[in-house]
């Protein structure tokens, strides 16, 4: 449980250095502490191979003969100076830590220290149990593809929606967004999101998706679909670690390939971020009133793929596409 909330949920610590010395000029001496909260822009999660641009700020008195020093070892560097800098990420995966620390000769030093997951969304060994099958189309947008499942007379993604064109990757981590996708408004949801041809599903199509994971019984969509969350989550883990949060509640079949995750949701506009690994949330197209729209959800710690509904311009959640099959 402990490693499980160190790679989910990484540390930010936030230090102020304090030495000893008989320099009157020394950063530890003087009894000044820089003004401004300084904060980095480091993420949780990086993919491994890519290019991260670095940046401090928050800083605000003193102004001038500010050293600022990035400890990023393991990386293609293992110092930069400079408030900004860029790395290129390691391709091994696994927890590294990057510092920023920041001194000035009449001031006490003030550090930020963070913890990165690294991993690699294309591996196996780094990202598994994710089940792609065998159909897929490329979204002529950005060249993503989407692989997805015939289901009954609906086709639908396997995975949730990533078109950068609207929404917000959880906690504004984009390497995340490989993973779980993003989220979206429901209002978003109206301005064509899905790549050509595809659409939000429906409260009738979220029925016939139920219909068909539930043995051809037909389920209305305003009941909590008894046993069909676990049958549409996946057993998925990242660099070894479960995804899913665990509970004997719910023993995912993965049914369809439908690969359901706790992508959480966000809250206030997509501004705030909550319940990664805990739960995964889909939008319908139906609108329940003029200020709140439907959506599905699947807790980890339950079988059922209850219902709900939320403000359409400020809550967030995850979308799957679908289409009429033998298009």
């Amino acid at each position: 449980m402990r490693e499980f909330f160190r790679l989910f949920f990484p540390i930010v610590l936030l230090t102020i250095a304090v030495g000893v010395s008989c320099n009157k000029t020394d950063e530890t001496t003087t009894g000044l502490y820089m003004s401004g909260p300084l904060t980095s822009n480091v993420p949780s999660h990086l993919i491994s191979g890519t290019e991260f641009e670095l940046r401090a700020t928050g800083i605000t008195l003193p102004v001038d003969s500010l050293t600022y020093k990035w400890t990023t070892k393991g990386f293609n560097v293992d110092s930069l100076l400079g408030p900004t800098g860029t790395i290129i990420v390691p391709d091994s995966v696994g927890l590294y830590d990057i510092t920023i620390r920041v001194t000035h000769p009449r001031y006490t030093a003030s550090q930020v220290n963070k913890t990165v997951i690294v991993f690699n969304p294309n591996s196996e060994e780094s990202f598994s149990g994710v089940v792609k099958g065998n159909q897929y189309i490329t979204d002529s947008r950005d060249g993503q593809k989407y692989y997805f499942s015939s289901i009954g007379s609906t086709d639908w993604f396997n995975t949730n929606l990533n078109w950068n064109g609207k929404g917000m990757p959880y906690n504004n981590v984009d390497a995340l967004a490989a993973i779980f996708g993003r989220l979206y408004t429901w209002t978003e949801t109206t301005q064509n999101i899905c790549p050509a041809g595809w659409r939000v599903p429906s409260n009738e199509d979220w029925e016939e998706l139920a219909k068909n994971a539930n043995g051809g019984v037909a389920l209305p969509f305003d009941s909590n679909w008894p046993k069909i969350g676990e049958r549409l989550s996946v057993t998925a883990k990242l660099n070894s670690e479960n995804i899913w949060k665990y509970s004997p509640n719910n023993i995912k079949t993965n049914l369809f390939n439908w690969n359901a995750l706790p992508g959480g949701n966000s809250l206030n506009s997509l501004r705030n971020f909550v319940n990664m690994n805990q739960y995964g949330m889909w939008w319908s197209a139906t609108e329940k009133d003029s200020k709140n729209a439907y959506y599905r959800y699947i807790h980890f710690d339950g079988p059922d793929f209850p219902y709900s509904y939320a403000g359409k311009s400020t809550f967030g959640a995850s979308v799957r596409c679908v289409r009429n099959s033998n298009n």
